[in-house]
């Protein structure tokens, strides 16, 4: 993955820099005024209009420590960053300063205006609420000893149908898909985009059944769709927005009608990150985009009985946003239990707006011995398929139920608005309402 380095609740590649590919040239000058060296061109995409810079790491780091002698620019960042005082325990990184003073330049000479630049920020799926230990959400439980070559033992019943959901295409946006006897048929997933199980000795982790899970919760709502399966989510089930922005822009055009995404990312800031922002903005108007609205709806409680200590969660909040959930295109979706009341690690934020069953539902999964996060060194082994909790599952039930909605005269957008008017088919997929700030 790179260097990383880690704000409050952020996370991003430390040496590189988003700019707008107009913007190019000014900002190149502006590194250069600061002796900031570029490594190579940069890489560029068309459709987002944007280009990632990488910042050579010796001289941004000479040039951010002349930043930090300048107190007011110190005092800006950290106002901007974290809309107060800094965080004990936490530094400013290089990045930060660095993209504090273009700011400020800027709009100093340009009357206000900045141009847009931004950080590769790191995304990893939503399920239980990540790299938190003691949290039960974070490891699926087995179900049933069942062999995935005889679909008919699976809990989730006898072999797919063709219908519901003939016609329809979904991108899923997510880790490497196992070839599941259950999904085959149900997916298109080529080269990088398989899950192989390792050797013994080397099982994977849990996390690696992420996409599996997501797919067979799809499926067994629209057992006639199509998923188009691209592997979003790298080693340990990281990814860069950089990399998944490409692979929404890449949907453009495909004809396809919804895309899932069951992962997402915190900004210190809360504002939203340049480079989602971008291909949400291009990808919207023509896709539906269903985004798990993350799992931290509880995490003040949860902090204060002693259940969460990681510190890097020590300033996350019940309302934090998570992108690309958070966006006003995006269909932000929470999990409810099996009788609808609202999981508590759903966000009660304004901006989730469906909740569905994401609490101990079961799908496909992996095949044999699997490493759990939140055991250490503990491993469990499956048998194809399990239980799990999270919004990234009720965010795949809610595509899986609209692409079973869609046909030649009902869109997903309109099949969306179809399924939440069926309470009888769909009593567990409803309307969300915050609570008053």
């Amino acid at each position: 993955m790179g260097s990383r380095t880690y704000g409050t609740v952020e996370d991003f590649v430390a040496e590189e820099l988003v700019v707008a590919r107009n913007d190019r040239d000014l900002v190149i000058k502006a590194l250069a005024d600061l002796q900031i060296a570029i490594i190579g061109k940069g890489e560029e995409d068309d459709r987002l209009g944007l280009v990632l810079l990488t910042l050579d790491k010796d001289s941004l780091a000479k040039a951010a420590d002349g930043l930090r002698a300048d107190a007011e620019l110190v005092r800006i960042t950290i106002a901007a960053k974290w809309s107060g005082n800094k965080p004990e325990k936490i530094e400013l990184s290089d990045l930060d300063l660095l993209l504090s003073k273009l700011r400020v330049d800027f709009s100093s000479c340009y009357a206000n205006w900045i141009p847009e630049i931004g950080k590769n920020r790191l995304i990893s799926p939503v399920r239980g609420l990540p790299y938190i230990s003691g949290c039960a959400m974070d490891d699926p439980s087995q179900v049933g000893l069942v062999d995935p070559a005889d679909p008919q033992l699976s809990s989730l019943g006898a072999p797919r149908p063709a219908e519901p959901g003939q016609g329809a295409q979904l991108g899923l946006l997510d880790t490497q898909i196992y070839p599941h006897a259950w999904l085959a048929g149900g997916y298109f997933a080529i080269g990088d985009d398989l899950l192989e199980i390792p050797g013994p000795g080397n099982p994977p982790w849990s996390l690696d059944g992420h996409a599996t899970f997501v797919a067979g919760l799809i499926l067994s709502q629209a057992p006639g769709a199509r998923l188009i399966v691209r592997r979003a989510l790298g080693p340990r089930a990281l990814g860069k927005t950089w990399d998944v922005a490409k692979i929404m822009a890449s949907f453009v055009g495909t004809g396809v009608d919804i895309l899932n995404l069951s992962f997402g990312c915190y900004t210190d800031d809360g504002q939203q990150p340049l480079v989602l922002a971008k291909a949400v903005s291009l990808v919207s108007s023509e896709i539906l985009l269903v985004a798990a609205a993350g799992n931290h709806g509880d995490i003040v409680a949860q902090r204060d009985d002693g259940k969460v200590t990681a510190s890097w969660t020590a300033n996350l909040k019940d309302t934090t946003p998570v992108w690309p959930a958070a966006f006003s295109e995006v269909i932000a979706v929470g999990a409810a239990d099996n009788d609808g009341r609202v999981a508590d690690f759903t966000p009660k934020a304004p901006w989730v707006n469906v909740v569905a069953p994401g609490v101990d539902v079961e799908s496909t999964y992996l095949y044999g011995d699997v490493c759990l996060v939140d055991t250490p060194k503990g491993s469990k082994t499956f048998k194809g398929y399990a239980r799990w909790r999270g919004t990234s599952f009720a965010a795949a039930t809610v595509s899986g139920a609209v692409a079973a909605k869609i046909g030649p005269n009902c869109p997903a957008r309109q099949a969306l608005e179809a399924v939440l008017a069926d309470s009888e088919q769909y009593p567990g997929i409803v309307k969300f309402q915050a609570p008053a700030c």
